[in-house]
């Protein structure tokens, strides 16, 4: 199996992360998706490992629930802060 370099997958995200939400498409389908299978259950703590710039961070918690967003990159981390998306952030790796 292939190592991953994290520091340079963390950096390619960074870099990307103010725009982030104008192509991730792909992502909000699978949520969608995951939220149906749900049947909108009410969780009270949510871990949203990958969080990105942290939509669905943000809809967990105006759902009712305590976030924890965590992220690899530093610029995703940082972008889920400014919209508010959690009441934690823990930047590292899963």
């Amino acid at each position: 199996m292939a190592t991953v370099n994290k520091q340079a997958v963390a950096a390619a995200f960074g870099r990307a992360a103010s725009g982030y939400t104008q192509h991730d498409e792909l992502q909000r389908r699978c949520a969608d998706l995951l939220l149906r299978q749900l049947a909108r259950r009410d969780f009270a703590q949510v871990l949203d490992a990958g969080c990105g710039p942290g939509s669905m961070s943000r809809y967990w918690r105006e759902a009712g629930s305590v976030v924890t967003a965590l992220d690899l990159s530093a610029g995703m981390l940082a972008q889920a802060q400014r919209n508010d998306a959690a009441q934690h952030y823990l930047l590292g790796g899963y």
